[in-house]
């Protein structure tokens, strides 16, 4: 998947659950609240492992 449209999906699906976070929040269900906060934590966090380069796709020690 391309970094962009990564991008432009975290960024859909976080405005969407923090839009839903604050009408449950006004409709005093926390519940639904709580559970879009986590969806908003775990997308950032799935993000930015994506993003993330990791020394083991490199495979500096491997002979040719």
């Amino acid at each position: 998947m391309r970094t962009s449209k990564r991008y432009t999906i975290a960024i859909a699906a976080g405005i969407i659950l923090s839009m839903l976070a604050a009408l449950s929040i006004l409709k005093n269900m926390e519940g639904v609240a709580s559970a879009c906060v986590a969806g908003v934590l775990t997308i950032l966090t799935t993000y930015i492992w994506g993003e993330t380069q990791r020394p083991s796709n490199k495979n500096q020690n491997q002979t040719p």
